[in-house]
Parts: structure tokens; C-alpha cells; sequence
């Protein structure tokens, strides 16, 4: 990249306690990597504590406060849905921020994801090469307990969204947007669930280019269901109750082969 850029890192977290820290403390990796890289100025982390009624909030604001990245944890009582939670953390955290004349950008994940070390460092210098406005990669599950056959069917769904040029997915736990082009568009619209399906549309119908890469993968949670109604868990659950009876595992891949 010709110069570094900054970055704000949000993080949507409800009742996240047994999570927050594996995701916390690799995001700050990724900071951390993307600044020795000189691909990343300055950073920020948020989480977003939405409606928790256990020590989520603690537990950020402790690891934030003894990491090297700049951090911010706050209760969010208000929202009502979790494109408002994403939304409101964005415009919160964006706040921090002064005139400075770099680019910016917003990464997005879940608390209960583990992004890898190259995450920022990678999907700003892809977007960088190709000129895109955002970018939109895949997930991989952890210890989701399901049939071989619900397995296959996962990982035929998608296989189905793959294309010569990337994929066709969207996940909240793997999303960077240039932080113009995400004010340009709205935001993240307040749905109850398909916000990052959302987003990336209102992107895309603006012109703005989103690149679908297969690398890097965020590992994100299997657990059914899951946080937001209709979302990822729901789908998984989906395919379970289509195998009930069958022996489950955790241990066959499920991510598509990048060769």
C-alpha cells in the first residue's frame, strides 16, 4: 500500500463472557501485525456490549486497557436490533477520531469470532490492489457438533456461492468497508438480521466494488442457535434437524479448498 491508513475494529458483543477474550486478543494480534507492517497508522477497538447481563463489558474493557491498541467498551441498552448495534458502535468509535487526512477504514466482527493475524494486514492490501470499497470474506466454524451429512450439506451450500473471482457470501464476522463509502451508503441498516447481506447490497447499488476474497477465513462460533434470530446458527440448526439421529463430529473441514 502507498501509505498507511487508520483503522476503527467494532465488535457487537451479547453475553459473550466465555468468548470476548480469545476475539479481543486476536483482533489487537491483527492491529499489532498490520502496524509493524506499516500498513495501519492509528487504531481503535469497540465492543459493543448490547443488553448483557453478565461480565462481558468487564472483561473487554480489562483486556483492552492492558493491550497496546487504544480501545473502548460501552453498554448498549437502546438498540433494538443488531444492524443499530453494529451501526450505532461504528458512529460511536468514528468519534474518536479528528480531521486527520488518511484513509479510513471499519472493520467488522463478532465477539464470538477468532480473526487470524493477517486479517487487517491482507484485506486492506487486496482492496488496495483491486480498487475495492469493502471486503467481504468467508468464516470458518468452530466445534460445531453436526452429522457428516449436515457437514456436507453446509459445505455444499457453500460451494454453490463460489465463483471465479471470489464467492457470493457475507458475513458480519468478516467485513471491511472503506469508512467513506460506508457513510456514503447509510450504514448498517437497523434489521433484525441481514445487515451485512444489507450493507454490501446498498454498496454495490452505489457502485462501490466489494471484493469476495477466500482468504483470509475469521473462525466464528457453530453453537445453535445463535445470537441473532434467522442468522448463521439458525441455518445450522437448520441442517441438523434435517439428520436428527446421526452421530455427530466436529472434525471434518469446512471451508473450501483454495488450490
Amino acid at each position: 500500500m502507498a501509505s498507511p491508513v487508520d483503522v476503527l475494529v467494532a465488535v457487537p458483543a451479547h453475553d459473550e463472557q466465555d468468548h470476548i477474550d480469545a476475539c479481543l486478543n486476536s483482533v489487537v494480534e491483527a492491529v499489532a501485525r498490520a502496524r509493524a507492517e506499516g500498513v495501519v497508522a492509528d487504531a481503535v477497538v469497540g465492543v459493543a456490549a448490547h443488553r448483557c447481563s453478565d461480565r462481558t463489558a468487564a472483561l473487554a474493557g480489562r483486556l483492552l486497557a492492558e493491550s497496546s491498541v487504544e480501545g473502548a467498551v460501552w453498554e448498549d441498552w437502546t438498540s433494538e436490533t443488531v444492524g443499530e448495534v453494529r451501526d450505532r458502535a461504528i458512529r460511536r468509535l468514528t468519534g474518536r477520531w479528528g480531521s486527520g487526512q488518511r484513509q479510513r477504514w471499519v472493520f467488522n466482527t463478532d465477539a464470538d469470532s477468532i480473526a487470524p493475524v493477517d486479517w487487517i494486514t491482507t484485506c486492506l492490501r487486496l482492496a488496495h490492489a483491486s480498487g475495492s470499497s469493502a471486503v467481504a470474506g468467508l468464516v470458518e466454524l468452530l466445534d460445531w457438533e453436526a452429522s457428516p451429512q449436515a457437514r456436507h450439506d453446509y459445505r455444499r451450500i457453500l460451494a454453490s456461492g463460489l465463483h471465479a473471482t471470489g464467492h457470493t457470501h457475507v458475513y458480519g464476522a468478516n467485513l471491511a468497508i472503506r469508512m467513506d463509502a460506508y457513510a456514503a451508503v447509510g450504514g448498517f441498516p437497523a434489521v433484525l438480521h441481514g445487515e451485512d447481506q444489507a450493507i454490501v447490497q446498498r454498496l454495490r447499488r452505489a457502485g462501490h466494488p466489494v471484493l469476495t476474497p477466500l482468504q483470509p477465513v475469521v473462525r466464528t462460533s457453530g453453537r445453535m442457535p445463535g445470537r441473532a434470530s434467522h442468522g448463521l446458527g439458525a441455518l445450522l440448526q437448520t441442517l441438523v434437524g434435517q439428520h436428527v439421529g446421526q452421530t455427530a463430529v466436529t472434525d471434518l473441514p469446512l471451508v473450501p479448498e483454495t488450490t
